[in-house]
């Protein structure tokens, strides 16, 4: 028989757990494949007892969407915080645009499972949502949003808080478009593999570097022109 977690700190271990073993069903299954029941014969558990933390499983996978954005955010900012402060000495500072983009490809590079969940965050996770489950998930992003393009109008002027909201947002477009021509099948990669389809096979970190930074310069030279 499974014990039943008792108390604040097992209860946020146990969700914890969830969240770490359905990151890694979905590393190797499609969001569809995976069954409440597959996760909890993974972490032997009753099947009811995930429900005591999460009302679905698209619930349960938006947390750990919100875990990995809110990691990826703390990573990116912290890696421009370091280079800002190693550039403090000179004439100018280290932080560019090339510098952000480049750290931003790298981080959401480095663990795909988050580029994956943006992918279907708004075509399948936040669609079987209840209306009030759903907008609350979106004002919780929202604000995720609002801080983040903060923090980058700090460190790369004269980008303005709204431009920086509007580079991430337009950015999780870019990530979901280059997730489905990276993220395929052993027979569409069979298929780009096959002699002049090379324009077909798109490395997910150099693609999404280059978008970035055509996203970023280009949203900084049309504010120059406001």
């Amino acid at each position: 028989m499974v014990k039943r977690a008792n108390g604040e700190l097992e209860k946020s271990e146990r969700r914890s757990e969830i969240l770490a073993r359905a990151d890694e069903l979905f590393r190797d299954r499609a969001f569809d494949e995976i069954k409440m029941t597959d996760l909890a014969q993974a972490l032997a558990l009753a099947k009811g007892t995930l429900y005591l933390y999460f009302p679905s499983k698209e619930s349960l996978f938006l947390a750990l969407l919100v875990d990995r954005l809110d990691a990826a955010f703390g990573t990116l900012f912290s890696e421009i915080e370091s280079a800002k402060t190693a550039g403090s000495d000179a004439l100018s500072p280290r932080v560019t645009v090339e510098s952000v983009a480049s750290g931003t490809a790298a981080v959401l590079a480095a663990d795909l499972t988050l580029p994956r969940l943006l992918a279907i965050m708004h075509t399948v996770l936040e669609s079987r949502l209840p209306f009030e489950e759903a907008a609350a998930f979106k004002r919780r992003l929202a604000a995720s949003l609002h801080d983040a393009g903060a923090h980058l109008a700090q460190v790369l002027p004269p980008l303005s808080e709204e431009e920086g909201r509007r580079y991430f947002l337009y950015l999780y477009a870019q990530v979901v478009g280059l997730v489905s021509l990276t993220d395929i099948s052993p027979f569409m990669k069979r298929i780009c593999a096959e002699p002049g389809l090379e324009m077909f096979r798109f490395d997910f970190r150099e693609s999404l570097q280059e978008s970035a930074r055509a996203l970023l310069a280009g949203i900084l030279k049309e504010g120059d022109k406001g």
